[in-house]
């Protein structure tokens, strides 16, 4: 066997992640561990800087929590912090899987049907279908600018405001257009018993010519 093969191997067994590896020497690298390690109580802070190496056996607790906060405060610590955890939690995967199916070989568990419906979702997952129409909609600007005369109209605007608002040109281009369509709409009216009957609302008041 090719020693150096296996040493290489072995080097590159348990290699840190860049967050840790960026942490200032092994120490702080021991704590970020160590804190991982600690039950979520009270001082898991300052026992995990004491583990790492921080202080000495005759340094008051006090100074211990006042070292385990500066740690906690910097940023190279958070980092390797949730990088830590990260690991530890994909960790967790098998241990999680092992208890599923614990779950689903198991009839009389509470949520034994749960169970086997989270284990074929990952297994052998529905494809839903989803169909997608989307509609373009192109408006005339002449029409945009009917509608907003016509509106205008309705809450009784003064001519000189009409004239403001879209030009003495504009708008006897408008009022053009609006007797056009008027005129288009009636000649496609239905024809009943000889008289041509107007589609109901479609007359369109001018309030006078076009200057």
């Amino acid at each position: 066997m090719n020693t150096r093969a296996v040493t290489r191997r072995k080097e590159d067994w348990g290699q840190l992640g860049p967050a840790m590896r960026a942490l200032p020497n092994n120490r702080w690298k021991a704590f970020v561990e160590f804190l991982l390690l600690e039950p979520p109580t009270h001082g898991a802070q300052t026992r995990a800087a004491r583990r790492a190496g921080f202080g000495t056996a005759k340094t008051k607790p006090l100074y211990m929590a006042r070292i385990a906060s500066r740690l906690m405060a910097d940023d190279r610590i958070v980092a390797a912090i949730a990088e830590e955890a990260r690991k530890l939690l994909r960790g967790g995967a098998p241990d999680a899987v092992k208890a599923l199916l614990n779950l689903v070989r198991n009839p009389e568990a509470k949520d034994h049907a749960r169970g086997i419906a989270l284990v074929l979702a990952r297994t052998d997952p529905e494809i839903a279908q989803h169909d997608i129409h989307v509609t373009h909609k192109v408006v005339d600007p002449d029409t945009e600018a009917l509608e907003e005369l016509a509106a205008l109209r309705q809450l009784g605007t003064p001519r000189e405001k009409l004239l403001e608002l879209f030009g003495g040109n504009g708008l006897a281009r408008l009022e053009r257009r609006e007797v056009a369509e008027l005129e288009h709409r009636t000649a496609k009216a239905k024809v009943i018993d000889g008289e041509i009957i107007e589609p109901a609302g479609e007359a369109i008041e001018l309030s006078q010519e076009a200057p």
